[in-house]
This record gives C-alpha cells, structure tokens and sequence, in this order.
C-alpha cells in the first residue's frame, strides 16, 4: 500500500474542507487539494493536468454549469420569476404557496437561493400563525429535495461525470425518492391548517425559461445518443439546449439586463479543480487501497455513514461528490452511487455550514435547537428508507 499518497490524500481532503468551511473559493479549495496529492505522482501531473484541461467532457461541464448560473440570473433580473410567484398566490392555498415557491425558486439553482423563497414562505406561514422554526424548515426541504430529480442540477450532472451513469438513468432511479421525501417531510413538519387561495393576478411565463431547456435536451440527448456517447449526447444537448432558454428570457425581459451579473467564471474553475482533482485520485491508484481501509464496515454503514458526514462538513453537495465517488469508486454500483448522493445531499442540507442555512437563519430568526429538531429527523428517516430500499431490497 502507497502510505505516502494516502497520507497525501487525507491531507488534501482535509485542506478542501478547511478551505471550504472557512468560505474561500470553491474553485481554488479544489486545486490546492490537488497539489498537495499531486505531490504523489511528481512524474505524471504534467499529463494529467493536460488530459484533464483538454478532455470535451470537462471542457462542456464547465461551460454548462456557468450557463446554468447565467440563466437563473437572468431569470431573477428579468422579474419573471415575480409575475411567476404572483400566478402562484392566485391559484393555490397558502401551504400549497410555501411549498410550490421554494420548489420553483429552488431551480434557480444560485448560493444562498432559498433566500429568494423565505418572503413568500413568511408571508403565507405568518397569516397560518406557523411558528418560525417550521417556516425555514420547509423553505429549507422543498428548496433543496428537487435537485434530487432536475436535469440541470449540477451536482447530478457531475456525478453522471464522475460515474459514466447516464443523467436521466440516475433521475430515473430517484423520482421514488424525491415522492418519499416530499411526503416524508410534509408529515415532519407540517401541522398546521390551510387557507384558500387568494384573488390576485400574475402569470406562469417565468417558468418557459426555465423548462424549456430540460424539454429540449432530454428528446435532443436521446436523438444524439445514436452518433454518440449517452455522456458526451447529454453534454452536446445542454450546450444547445441551456442558450435557447437564456436567449428566450432575454426576449422576455422588458428590463435591460446587464449580462456580466450572472457570469461565474469561478463556477468554471472549481468544475475543473473537481475533475483534476479526481484524475489525481485515479493517477495514484489510492482509491482500491481507501475502500480497503475501510473494509472492516459494510458498505451499506459506511457509505451513508461517511457520505453524511462529508455533507455536513462540505455543506456543498458538488463538494462532497467530488470527495466521495473517487474514494469509493472500486466498489461502487449503481445502487451504492444512489445511497451515496442521497446521504451526502442531506448532510448538505442540514449542515450549519450551508449558505442557504445560513442566510435563512437571518431571514427567520428561529430557535436553532428547535429548527434543527423540525429537519434532522425527515432526513435520517428518508437515508434509511434509502439505505433499506436500494441496499436491501434492490
């Protein structure tokens, strides 16, 4: 065994996290891990770094992600998503609004978005008299548990990178989990009465950027499947499909948008950091040696058990991915990649560390204990069904 690289490894793992929690670049967190474990393969970097920066699936994740960036900005400047949350009050009682809000903002899919939620959700929860403590917990919940399923989530799309599974084949395998988690969560935290819809006006014309590109790339991506990789058709498909939905809510607007707000070049930067970090990974050929320091616990503990933790300490599912796939790569199926995303989403969501946590506690003001007793429990609970349903049964 390379006791030298996996000391390196360690080291570098725990760089990322100390980077991370202490808010520094995402980007530049994930290349200071990799030099540190580059240290290991002196006599490889140089190919790896060129293999890396040159290889079209990296090159078109970091195109997409930023795109992805742009686009909800766009969406948040053009004051679509306005009129969007207007039709929403006009058309649904007042828990159907704390719900569908965060669910829609939630696929913008920017730092710190469940702020753009937690208005709504106060407003609605104020006129039910939910305490507050349960208003962030919901905002919180149906934010996040999309991602689980949205094909522009850059978190699944990276883990599709990282495996080689299709995007959609991992969407498939997880709709039962986003419905367990939907209802999981409401019995948790909801307990309060409903009130009617409102009167009001405003209408659903935010939502054409925003599922216009998934109802494009999803039958282009299947045509181009045929010529190519289901990789490389899915990646071909976003980059045409993401500018037609930016280009439709420019067309939209009547406000003149200033582009360079939503440009994220950093996003760009930490997608490559991930992905040389993870050909390092694979240079050293630590990851068989990682699973087997590990072997002394079943992998259905040890996965969900350390996946959880690196969540919670990353408090950025992308992070957290980009830790945990390499380290667990050589005993990994299908099933095992799911319980992993699962449980690394959710020690993401409840962790302190998280921006949407963070800045929602401000909005809110709640009981920390009290929050923290409202979404901890739904979420262990969905883990475990997680953990039974594909582990077990599956």
């Amino acid at each position: 065994m390379n006791f030298f690289a996996l000391f390196l490894f360690f080291i570098s793992f725990s760089t990322i996290i100390f980077l991370i929690a202490n808010k520094k670049n995402f980007g530049v967190a994930m290349l200071a891990g990799s030099i540190i474990l580059a240290i290991a393969i002196p006599d490889k970097i140089g190919n790896v770094f060129i293999a890396t920066i040159t290889d079209f699936k990296v090159i078109a994740l970091m195109i997409i992600v930023v795109l992805i960036k742009l686009l909800a900005t766009l969406l948040e400047e053009s004051g679509l998503i306005n009129g969007l949350i207007e039709g929403l009050e006009s058309k649904l009682s007042s828990i159907g609004v704390i719900i569908a809000a965060p669910a829609i903002l939630g696929l913008l899919p920017v730092p710190g978005g469940a702020l753009l939620s937690a208005p709504i959700v106060k407003k609605q929860g104020d006129g039910m008299e939910m305490k507050r403590e349960k208003q962030m917990a919901l905002n919180l919940w149906y934010r996040h548990i999309g991602f689980m399923i949205y094909p522009l989530s850059t978190s699944l799309i990276l883990l599709a990178g990282l495996s080689g599974i299709d995007v959609y084949t991992l969407i498939l395998y997880q709709i039962p989990i986003f419905f367990i988690s939907f209802f999981v969560g409401y019995v948790f935290v909801y307990k309060c009465k409903g009130k009617g819809r409102k009167k009001g006006h405003g209408d659903f014309l935010g939502l054409i950027p925003i599922l216009l590109p998934v109802a494009i790339a999803i039958p282009l991506s299947i045509f181009l499947a045929s010529y190519f990789s289901k990789e490389v058709a899915t990646y071909i498909a976003y980059l045409i499909a993401i500018p037609i939905g930016i280009f439709t809510a420019i067309k939209m607007s009547d406000r003149r948008i200033e582009m360079k707000k939503g440009l994220s070049p950093t996003l760009a930067l930490a997608i490559f950091g991930i992905m040389f970090f993870k050909n390092i990974i694979n240079a050293t050929g630590i990851t068989a040696h990682l699973s087997s320091y590990f072997n002394f616990l079943p992998s259905l503990i040890l996965i969900p058990l350390v996946s959880f933790i690196i969540g919670i300490l990353t408090a950025h599912n992308m992070a957290a991915i980009a830790i945990l796939y390499p380290m667990f790569s050589s005993i990994m199926n299908i099933n095992l990649v799911i319980i992993m995303f699962i449980s690394s989403f959710f020690g993401y969501l409840v962790s302190p560390l998280h921006l949407c946590l963070a800045v929602t506690y401000d909005y809110f003001h709640p009981k920390f204990g009290d929050f923290y007793k409202m979404i901890i429990p739904p979420a262990i609970v969905v883990m475990v069904i997680v953990v039974i349903l594909y582990g077990i049964v599956m």
